[in-house]
């Protein structure tokens, strides 16, 4: 599904993506408040533009990062 919502775009709707990831696919399934919001705040952390630019860090350590663009 996200592949196609991708494909169907010229550039990456961000905002619409974020939504339907966290609102729709699984924001259905968490019926508390604050579990929502704490969803909402992680994924915003992996959906993202800044997750386009080489070097960019999943974690304060490092340990976790966004591979560089590829085949």
């Amino acid at each position: 599904m996200l592949k196609i919502f991708l494909d169907e775009q010229e550039e990456i709707p961000w905002d619409a993506m974020l939504y339907m990831t966290g609102q729709i696919n699984y924001g259905g399934r968490v019926t508390d408040d604050w579990d929502r919001r704490c969803l909402m705040t992680m994924l915003k952390k992996y959906s993202n533009i800044e997750i386009l630019e080489d070097g960019y860090k999943f974690s304060d350590s490092g340990i976790y990062y966004a591979p560089t663009n590829g085949t």
